[in-house]
């Protein structure tokens, strides 16, 4: 199965309900109806989770899609559809056309790290209860990819499964960069990866952050990230909402 992700940011220029309607409803059933899209979720972004603006400003992105396809080929022939082509259309009608990662997204390797108790892990099902954290990341610069996913995985991993209140955690590794458009993605990523983690609830995130074992895992967060972008708005709190699968 491959998954593919990219940010979205809904157009200034339109009232922001109408725009976020036609997301969640309109152009979310063009993507579901598009062939070889197995699974689909938005990720509706609602705070910057911590760093500057948790909690008061506005996040920057409005929010992450992903899908899951078969494998390339699906993904390929879908992006050179009819329907596709639909999809393209309606998204020059509700998104910012001045969003500098427009139409780009990341082919990523989704790593399980943690699979909360009593629910099987399959890439798009866990309790719609549970609160939602999403980490857009970049890696320093002067890393190399392979040196930065093994830190992400194997130690900084571990530091976050240190943190009993995390039910769920998922790393996605930047694997290849994508058009939407499909135009080559000229080896420019977007991002670099992200991370998905689930509590309980709002009260029991905010809570996490202050124990030690978040301390410790915010404390190695510059040997890997750019920090500065982590505290730039795609750090946040998320409704997800599945839409296929």
């Amino acid at each position: 199965m491959l998954k593919v992700a990219w940010l979205v940011r809904l157009s200034p220029q339109a009232d922001r309900d109408v725009v976020l309607r036609a997301w969640n409803e309109d152009h979310a059933k063009l993507i579901r109806d598009v062939p070889g899209v197995e699974r689909y979720t938005h990720n509706q972004a609602v705070a910057i989770a911590e760093g500057p603006g948790a909690g008061t400003e506005t996040p920057v992105i409005d929010g992450i899609v992903c899908t899951w396809w078969t494998d390339e080929a699906a993904l390929e022939a879908a992006l050179g559809s009819s329907e596709w082509q639909e999809v393209l259309a309606h998204g020059r009608e509700i998104f910012d056309p001045d969003f500098a990662l427009a139409n780009r997204a990341v082919a990523v390797q989704e790593r399980v790290m943690r699979i909360g108790p009593g629910t099987p892990w399959s890439g798009a099902d866990v309790p719609a209860p549970l609160c939602k954290h999403m980490g857009v990341l970049y890696f320093r610069s002067g890393m190399a990819r392979a040196d930065a996913s093994a830190h992400w995985t194997e130690v900084h991993g571990a530091l976050a499964l240190d943190i009993p209140e995390i039910r769920y955690y998922v790393q996605n590794h930047g694997i290849r960069p994508l058009r939407l458009d499909g135009a080559d993605g000229n080896g420019d990523f977007a991002f670099d990866g992200f991370s998905e983690a689930w509590f309980d609830d709002r009260e029991t995130f905010e809570r996490s952050h202050e124990s030690p074992a978040w301390y410790r895992l915010r404390d190695d967060s510059p040997n890997l990230f750019d920090v500065d972008a982590i505290e730039a708005g795609v750090n946040v709190v998320v409704d997800e909402r599945v839409i296929k699968g």
